[in-house]
């Protein structure tokens, strides 16, 4: 009887000693807005492989969903997903003001550029008083009216034959299309570099997410992954003209 309470104890000191470690991993839902390059599908694009190194570095499950960027952003805003990937630092609305939090690190960068009509007159010093579009999540990044554009190739469409003057968006998700496209007659013309965030819930369970995931990529930028990871769309500024 002994060495059966014996072994039944041992057994018990096994199991709670090891257990932590297997309850440690939490799960996640991450929502990541669908563009060229950055994220194509829910297996494939840049930040898809950051995600996926962020959650073998965490050992955590993150599910992965993919979606158009606004509805992307609103499953943050309405507590559906624990973080958003990317969306660039708004510098016009203070973050007290935004309905989510920033994540404390910077994950990368990307350049915004103006897409014009050549010898259209378009210029960064006149551009307010023309129709731009940009992608409608990010109307607000701007210190003039903005039409809002759901997709890319529409919007260069619309630049195409004049029905709007001008388009800015990131030059990585935007370039690819254009060159795709092959209209020669629109030129390109650096807007601004900005920093790019992940974005979560404003709640504690927010803060703790961005917690977790600043130390990964933390780690990441250490080991030089996150380099290979994203170099590809954190490039200088590429003043090529089609």
């Amino acid at each position: 009887m002994r060495k059966n309470i014996s072994q039944l104890a041992m057994a018990m000191v096994l199991f709670f000693g090891f257990a932590p470690f297997a309850v440690l991993a939490d799960e996640y839902k991450a929502t990541l807005a669908q563009m060229p390059v950055y994220v194509i599908s829910e297996t494939e694009g840049v930040i898809v492989d950051l995600v996926k190194a962020i959650e073998r570095m965490t050992e955590n499950q993150i599910a992965i969903g993919v979606y158009p960027f606004a509805r992307s952003m609103l499953n943050v805003i309405k507590k559906r997903a624990d973080f958003h990937i990317p969306l660039i630092k708004n510098d016009i609305i203070p973050e007290e003001k935004l309905p989510y939090y920033y994540s404390a690190e910077t994950i990368f960068h990307v350049n915004f550029v103006l897409y014009t009509v050549k010898e259209s007159g378009v210029t960064l010093n006149n551009i307010s008083q023309y129709k731009v579009e940009t992608d409608r999540a990010h109307v607000d990044y701007f210190p003039f009216e903005m039409i809002p554009s759901s997709k890319i190739i529409q919007s260069l469409k619309k630049l195409h034959v004049g029905r709007i003057d001008a388009f800015v968006f990131s030059d990585v998700a935007t370039d690819p299309i254009l060159r795709k496209l092959g209209y020669t007659e629109i030129q390109r013309i650096p807007y601004k570099r900005f920093e790019v965030k992940i974005i979560l819930p404003k709640t504690e369970h927010g803060k703790q997410v961005d917690r977790m995931l600043s130390d990964a990529i933390q780690e990441l930028r250490k080991s030089g992954k996150l380099k290979e990871i994203l170099g590809t769309v954190d490039q200088p500024y590429d003043n090529w003209q089609p």
